[in-house]
């Protein structure tokens, strides 16, 4: 899986080869970008109070993810941060046994960004905002019912925009969410799942 992420961002940088000259940002310009993430978990996921030792592992995943930057100056923009449902594995352990899960998720994220060199074909930028992640068709093999709560959470994010001409780029970005959720097993709550992934994308983007 991460050999096909380091594939292809040596892909979209060897795009730049041939590159044009490309145009300022400017106030005004809307970029949207568009490609893949890999949304990576962090390894310590919680416990559970449903028995002695119970905890939780959520498993990393690839997923379609777009954006859409305004710029307010050359420098200053917003960005919304949009995906197609991502369906995420989980495993939960009890005592020996461990019970396998999946949940659909949906994390839009607003940010406000700063882009370095906005003259520049090689664009660097840091952006903070807030990410609200809600969940649905949670599903655990086994005859009981799962739920996990909707989640509101810091983000913190960094990229880099290549630009290929005056209208089309290259993006690679980084992503720091702070997303946890409350979980019911069941009905009753169970505990809390920290999910807090890091979240690494390649993207295509147009500016107009």
């Amino acid at each position: 899986m991460y050999t096909h992420f380091w594939r292809a961002i040596a892909a979209g940088i060897a795009m730049l080869g041939a590159a044009q000259v490309a145009v300022a940002n400017e106030a005004g310009d809307w970029v949207i970008r568009a490609g893949g993430s890999l949304i990576q978990p962090k390894s310590d996921n919680g416990t559970l109070d449903i028995g002695p030792g119970a905890g939780v592992s959520v498993d990393s995943q690839w997923g379609f993810t777009f954006n859409v930057s305004y710029f307010f100056t050359p420098n200053v923009a917003v960005e919304l941060l949009g995906a197609y449902p991502y369906q995420h594995d989980f495993t939960v352990s009890v005592g020996g046994a461990r019970i396998d899960g999946h949940v659909d998720h949906l994390p839009p994220t607003l940010s406000v960004q700063y882009h370095f060199l906005p003259n520049e074909r090689i664009r660097p930028y840091v952006g903070v905002g807030v990410n609200y992640t809600m969940f649905d068709n949670a599903h655990l093999d086994a005859p009981v019912n799962v739920r996990f709560d909707d989640s509101t959470g810091l983000a913190l994010d960094g990229g880099i925009d290549f630009g290929i001409n005056e209208r089309w780029l290259v993006n690679l970005d980084f992503r720091y969410i702070h997303l946890n959720s409350d979980t019911h097993v069941a009905g009753a709550d169970v505990g809390t799942v920290d999910i807090d992934p890091f979240v690494y994308g390649i993207n295509v983007g147009y500016r107009f």
